[in-house]
């Protein structure tokens, strides 16, 4: 059995490399998104470069924005911002920490590319970040750097106990995010539904699902349409889709019943993760009632907090 001291520190690597990629990929997604409706309704871009970072969760992120130079701003502090605890720099930083603190349970592979993921971003000052384009430029290149560190986790990393604690903490926080994501955008986006024909309509929903890298996913199970249901049940059901809330939990649940039951509050975790993944495949048009999803996303994020408490508390490093 792995020490806990080792075990902690490779589920809060998963978490914040997990956290990382999130982040970056909303930025690129968010960036990307106000220069295709620039042409179309500026101010109506930027609502909506405002409405998908609210779904990162810092405080005071729903405020109403007025200008590009509102989500500049924004980005550079979800970028480069070492005192904004959802920044890309910050959580790599953090991911490093609790990755040297074990060096000797991953591989080269893994460590030097994290390394070079966070070296690349420290280079950055908040200064140079001059336009949307510059700053989209860095956040492409740093998710290309996150992608390859999560190659070699892929890669080289032994199927044990340290791979086991490490992806529960990256299906944790994957899970927490698309619940969260749930909650703070499709409300703004069913209300849009009689609009249907409208380019903005599409272009909307292909945000949401590429914040969460699911456009391709949903169009090989729905095709080119877009409609709040589908959309709705593929990210909470879909036992298989990567971001799926269902196929999350699946997962959490897989690790956590190869873990011993020695270990404190893994049986009742396998007890909440266990209801859980039964309404999510039998209470499924329960849980789409009008008025019904939002308590549930709000009932699964607590329920996954719960889950956290009880395996881990954060590693104080530095």
């Amino acid at each position: 059995m792995l020490l806990s001291r080792v075990a902690n520190s490779l589920y809060w690597m998963g978490r914040y490399l997990e956290r990382a990629e999130n982040a970056n990929r909303h930025l690129l997604v968010a960036g990307e998104f106000a220069v295709e409706l620039e042409g179309i309704d500026e101010e109506i871009a930027l609502t909506e470069w405002g409405s998908l970072l609210s779904s990162m969760a810092l405080p005071g992120s729903e405020s109403e924005w007025k200008s590009r130079e509102d989500a500049l701003d924004y980005m550079a502090s979800f970028l480069v911002d070492l005192d904004n605890p959802f920044s890309v720099f910050s959580s790599l930083g953090k991911a490093r920490d609790n990755a040297r603190s074990v060096g000797e349970t991953i591989t080269f592979e893994i460590t030097t590319n994290l390394n070079e993921a966070h070296r690349r971003l420290r280079r950055v000052r908040r200064s140079s970040l001059t336009d949307l384009g510059v700053a989209r430029d860095i956040a492409a290149k740093t998710h290309n750097s996150i992608l390859t560190t999560l190659g070699a986790i892929e890669h080289t990393l032994t199927r044990g106990e340290g791979w086991d604690y490490l992806k529960l903490g990256e299906a944790i926080e994957r899970t927490q995010r698309t619940l969260f994501v749930l909650k703070m955008r499709l409300p703004s986006l069913a209300e849009r539904a009689e609009d249907a024909d409208s380019p903005l309509y599409y272009a909307s929903w292909r945000s949401l699902l590429r914040s969460l890298a699911s456009l391709e996913n949903y169009r090989m199970e729905y095709g080119p349409r877009f409609h709040t249901e589908a959309v709705t049940r593929f990210l909470l059901f879909h036992p298989s889709a990567p971001r799926a809330v269902n196929c999350g939990v699946l997962r959490m649940a897989g690790y956590l019943r190869r873990m011993s039951e020695a270990v404190p509050g893994i049986r009742e975790s396998r007890r909440r993760l266990g209801q859980l993944a039964a309404r999510l495949e039998f209470d499924q048009d329960e849980i789409l009632c009008e008025g019904a999803l939002v308590e549930f996303i709000d009932e699964s994020l607590a329920l996954l907090k719960e889950v956290n408490e009880l395996l881990y508390q954060p590693v104080r490093l530095g």
